[in-house]
């Protein structure tokens, strides 16, 4: 079967998601790139994964640290996401510059306006097609506020709605 790619990208958009930031990189060579590829993978042991495209300038430093951070962005942090999205953000060590940011467990830069973080230790790198699965083994994680997450759909940046008590579990 063959298809268009920009309609099977338009399908896969179907599919909501988070959208986090994934942070790596040694002082003051910090690096970031936003991600919708972020997914919870085990309990035990505590494992994430992101999936990073090949030829993502983040991705020979996430490798040579082997270590990143999952800043989870509140629906306030459009722009944080729109920066870390765009191709023309400044190269290192300039990136972090106008983005306030602590160091985490792992070393790696937690943003301050994330609503949950995750500090992780490469674990395993898989390949996938034309991008790399990072799978992370959390050493830690830190509810930083409780603002609602923001979400991609169709895309577009969404907000959540209130609960609907008839669709709980």
């Amino acid at each position: 079967m063959t298809f268009d790619d920009r309609e099977f990208r338009n399908a896969l958009g179907m599919f909501p998601s988070g959208v986090t930031v994934i942070t790596t990189g040694t002082e003051p060579n910090f690096v970031g790139m936003t991600a919708q590829s972020f997914s919870s993978l085990s309990l035990d042991p505590p494992l994430v994964l992101v999936c990073v495209d090949k030829g993502a300038s983040v991705l020979p430093l996430l490798k040579e640290t082997a270590a990143f951070s999952v800043n989870i962005l509140p629906d306030t942090a459009m722009d944080t996401s729109n920066y870390f999205a765009s191709s023309k953000r400044p190269p290192p060590p300039h990136q972090f510059d106008e983005h306030e940011h602590v160091l985490g467990e792992t070393g790696q830069p937690r943003l301050a306006n994330a609503t949950m973080v995750f500090d992780c230790s490469i674990h395993s790198v898989l390949e996938g097609g034309d991008h790399e699965i990072i799978v992370g083994e959390v050493k830690a994680f830190e509810q930083q506020s409780d603002d609602e997450p923001i979400l991609f759909y169709g895309g577009n940046y969404r907000k959540m709605g209130p609960p609907d008590p008839s669709m709980s579990w």
